[in-house]
């Protein structure tokens, strides 16, 4: 007896050209991402391609986060994991003894270049820790910045999916596009303020690469206890920096307790301008990096610009 098969082939033909397409699902590389302002750079490069899982919620110190268990447990099954670099996440190593074989950690700041902390500055880092290796980890304060770390995630994407790398490659590079349109706004925007206005005073040392790339003075204010209680000295200390400086506005941070930056310009008579977003954790309609950047620019121009 001849089997069905045999005596309609193409019925058979015609069956598995039809189902096959349901058992082929295309796998999208799986991302995890450890910083709130690395995720909407993930999306965009990796476009369809790619599922990015944020671990860290925005908002997050980011200085004091170190992974839990079950924040661990959301890594299970990613390929990629990016990282801010330049020593920020002082946890990697014991990461690492957590990850297995098939798991890539990508620091995307570690070759960005660094600007180093002058040593009479240290005391103004974020933390101890950060203030020991003496290079500023703020590196995505700059839109140049993240133009290239847009690019430095495609790279890590075509070595871990090179089928998809020209996608990764063209989609790198229209993020740098918007990166260089972002950066000649905020040139346009600063271009009416002479140098002399550009003094910005912040808690603390964390937006060096926003002054060198846009022309400001750095004057950082409140140092490595910015959460605590300031000693009459440390008091003594930032308001005679104010009045050496000129200073004319202390910017609070986002997340940080700014009662005593309003002790500051209750003492000197300065404005304490709005709050901006330093740590590229901002919460609600700031967490992506394009707002929250343009928030920076326009409460830093408002307060400054007479």
């Amino acid at each position: 007896m001849t089997s069905f098969i045999t005596r309609f082939p193409h019925l058979f033909i015609a069956a598995v050209t039809f189902t096959a397409p349901f058992h082929v699902q295309a796998q999208t590389l799986q991302v995890a991402t450890l910083h709130p302002v690395l995720n909407d750079v993930a999306v965009q490069v990796g476009g369809d391609k790619v599922e990015v899982t944020p671990v860290v919620a925005a908002g997050a110190d980011m200085h004091h986060f170190s992974p839990t268990p079950g924040d661990i447990k959301k890594l299970a099954g990613t390929k990629i994991i990016l990282v801010g670099g330049k020593g920020l996440e002082n946890y990697l190593d014991k990461l690492r003894s957590n990850l297995n074989g098939g798991q890539t950690i990508v620091e995307v700041g570690r070759t960005i270049p660094s600007l180093k902390i002058d040593p009479a500055n240290a005391m103004f880092m974020c933390c101890p820790e950060h203030a020991k290796g003496a290079i500023d980890p703020h590196w995505w304060n700059s839109p140049a910045n993240m133009a290239r770390a847009g690019r430095i995630i495609a790279d890590a994407y075509s070595e871990a999916d090179p089928a998809n790398k020209d996608l990764y490659r063209t989609n790198a590079s229209a993020w740098t596009n918007r990166m260089d349109a972002l950066e000649k706004w905020a040139k346009k925007e600063i271009s009416g303020m002479p140098s002399s206005q550009r003094k910005l005073a912040t808690a603390h040392l964390a937006m060096s690469y926003f002054a060198k790339e846009f022309g400001f003075k750095l004057i950082p204010i409140q140092g490595l206890n910015h959460n605590t209680s300031v000693t009459p000295q440390e008091l003594a200390g930032a308001i005679k920096s104010i009045r050496d400086n000129k200073v004319t506005a202390i910017f609070p941070e986002q997340g940080v307790n700014a009662k005593y930056l309003r002790q500051l310009t209750s003492e000197t008579g300065i404005k304490l301008g709005g709050e901006i977003v330093v740590d590229g954790n901002g919460t609600k309609d700031l967490a992506a990096f394009e707002a929250s950047f343009r928030h920076n620019v326009q409460t830093i121009v408002a307060a400054l610009k007479q």
